[in-house]
């Protein structure tokens, strides 16, 4: 651990359920405690289809496979992307003096820290809502020596590009709700499941270093017009939104009507 805090962990700590009005004391800092970027800590640390792309346009240095490994879900059968540990066992984004390189960037799991999610759907209306719970003292940043401040929940709801992170975590919840309700993904073979995988998580990696102009490789499988506006030119938003609602819907359309 780059801090030498495990004296503070407690991972069977107590959660408490929020609303907007309660406040907590924390302090969460770039020079991170180590406790949620750590294998032995959080275990897997699962990532969104837009936690991948922004990291991505952030960890250029890294190839994907050095930053992110997917993981076929037992549930859905659907792939999942995770943090993919070094060898330490430590976050690939985590420096040697403890400090996190991609704070500003960092993934939803980790701006959330202390606070943990559940997402809920209503399939009478068709919505997504989530409860926020508080993990108490699981972390060395809730000690005095750490100087916690105090925030309020509604606050800190308002902070670290929270919205968008909030907003892409339903969308994608949603579209793998229908995807379950709508196609038998038990029947996918290992083959159809890497190409899901890949063009849910890998697009930009898979542009890089190609004089191709983005869509150029997925033009022709997904029926899809190419665009001239190149890969790195997309937000992360703009790319989310694209793998979710438009590439991974045709990908599974054809695997099921072809």
């Amino acid at each position: 651990m780059p801090n030498d805090l495990k004296q503070y962990l407690k991972k069977d700590a107590e959660t408490k359920a929020l609303n907007k009005e309660d406040s907590f004391n924390f302090h969460c800092a770039k020079e991170c405690w180590g406790t949620c970027c750590m294998k032995e800590n959080v275990g897997l640390l699962q990532l969104s289809v837009y936690d991948v792309y922004r990291l991505l346009k952030k960890r250029q240095d890294l190839a994907i496979l050095d930053l992110i490994e997917r993981k076929i879900e037992d549930q859905t059968n659907l792939p999942k992307a995770y943090m993919k540990w070094k060898e330490n066992g430590w976050c690939p984004n985590l420096e040697e003096d403890g400090s996190c390189s991609v704070y500003e960037e960092r993934p939803f799991a980790c701006i959330l820290f202390p606070l943990s999610a559940e997402f809920k759907i209503d399939d009478t209306s068709n919505t997504i809502s989530v409860d926020y719970m508080l993990r108490k003292n699981l972390c060395y940043g809730f000690h005095k020596e750490a100087n916690p401040v105090s925030q309020k929940f509604k606050d800190f709801l308002n902070s670290n590009n929270f919205d968008n992170h909030e907003k892409f975590e339903k969308l994608e919840i949603q579209k793998r709700d229908e995807w379950q309700k709508q196609y038998d993904l038990k029947s996918l073979t290992n083959e159809q499941l890497h190409k899901l995988g890949q063009t849910l998580y890998c697009l930009q990696d898979k542009a890089n270093n190609k004089n191709s102009y983005f869509m150029d490789m997925y033009a022709e499988d997904l029926k899809i017009p190419k665009r001239a506006k190149r890969i790195e030119r997309f937000t992360a938003e703009e790319l989310t939104t694209l793998a979710l609602e438009e590439f991974a819907p045709r990908l599974l359309k054809q695997f099921f009507t072809s």
